[in-house]
């Protein structure tokens, strides 16, 4: 009796040793042929539709999730359908007060009525009184406020002008400009131009200098890493759809807010060279053109642009502008390595620029 129940002991050991060895033969069979973990596709009560864990990207705050999910939200919804005689460009002028080419821009509208929005943020008007002399711009100021250079309020007047623009849905392109811009195309260049592309033109790119990656801090984490910090040109041109995105955008805002700011205890960050730039190249990089269609001239390597004279309007200086179909990038790190790139227009090679400044107003 006794060595009966050893022997079914025995057996018991044998038959459960079996199965294990047996079970794990077939799971490394399987990891073998399918990779590991076992997918979901082994369990008859499985959902194939069913993202794996690992594609699911992982967000650091419920407010970046909620940052991301809007964004996509925004970014997957068909454009409003249009006919060409019903879509507008929203021209955005941040400026002081009077715009000393209000009669140039007044002739480029001309003839155009329908096609075009025109929106000012003039942040000096209160002061000023009646300062427009053309229909344009009479009654198209929105609710301005005070803008200092190289401080957050320069993206809070371009929300704003995005968010009042954006109130006409038939607005579906969105031009930031200033006071010191002209255009340097007729109207019907510059809207074909803009509503034929695929892309915004927003001057967007990685430099690893003192004046750009040196501006990075560390209080900008964990939603903006040092990899997608990026600088560029203020002057955008934005579709509809990045236009909201800027507009509904809480979160990375808040991060420029509080820690973008002059001043060598903050890296000397300037939040209209970083804001949108970082900000669309985090949601949405492969739909940016990475130049700005507004063209100024950094040759003297100055902390700002060089602004044009009244012996500088000529043919030749214009003709220059418009022939120049490739955008330059040069970092600000002791090497100043240049990156040319030509500006290419859905697949194909145009002239870059639509609009140019600084051109004083005795110009």
């Amino acid at each position: 009796m006794v060595n009966g129940s050893r022997w079914m002991v025995r057996r018991r050991i044998l038959i459960l040793v079996s199965s294990i060895v047996i079970l794990s033969l077939f799971s490394s069979a399987l990891v073998a042929k399918f990779g590991s973990p076992l997918r979901c596709e082994f369990f008859s009560l499985c959902n194939k539709n069913f993202p794996s864990l690992s594609s699911i990207p992982y967000y650091t705050s419920d407010d970046e999730l909620t940052a991301h999910v809007l964004a996509q939200d925004i970014l997957s919804r068909p454009t409003l359908s249009l006919s060409v005689e019903q879509a507008k460009v929203a021209f955005m002028f941040m400026t002081p007060g009077a715009l000393p080419f209000e009669a140039i821009w007044e002739k480029f509208f001309e003839g155009h009525e329908g096609k075009y929005s025109v929106y000012v943020h003039a942040s000096e008007k209160a002061s000023l009184g009646s300062i427009w002399k053309s229909k344009v711009f009479k009654g198209r100021e929105i609710r301005s406020e005070k803008v200092f250079w190289g401080q957050i309020a320069m993206v809070d007047a371009e929300r704003r002008l995005l968010a009042n623009a954006l109130q006409d849905l038939h607005n579906q392109y969105f031009v930031l400009l200033s006071e010191t811009c002209v255009p340097l195309h007729d109207f019907n260049y510059i809207y074909n131009y803009l509503l034929g592309a695929r892309m915004s033109f927003v001057d967007c790119f990685d430099d690893p200098g003192p004046h750009g990656l040196g501006r990075y801090m560390d209080s900008m984490m964990p939603e903006i890493r040092k990899s997608v910090w990026r600088k560029g040109a203020q002057w955008f041109a934005v579709n509809r759809q990045h236009a909201l995105l800027v507009v509904a955008d809480n979160l990375y805002y808040r991060k420029f807010s509080s820690f973008c700011k002059p001043g060598p205890e903050n890296h000397n960050c300037y939040p209209d060279e970083h804001y949108v730039q970082t900000f669309l190249h985090i949601m949405d990089p492969s739909n940016l053109a990475n130049w700005t269609v507004t063209h100024v001239d950094w040759s003297e390597r100055k902390w700002h642009p060089k602004s044009y004279t009244i012996g500088d309007v000529t043919e030749t200086t214009f003709a220059a502008i418009q022939a120049i179909n490739k955008h330059v990038h040069i970092t600000s790190n002791g090497e100043a390595k240049q990156t040319t790139v030509p500006c290419l227009w859905n697949g194909e090679e145009r002239p870059c620029f639509l609009f140019a400044r600084k051109f004083l107003p005795e110009t």
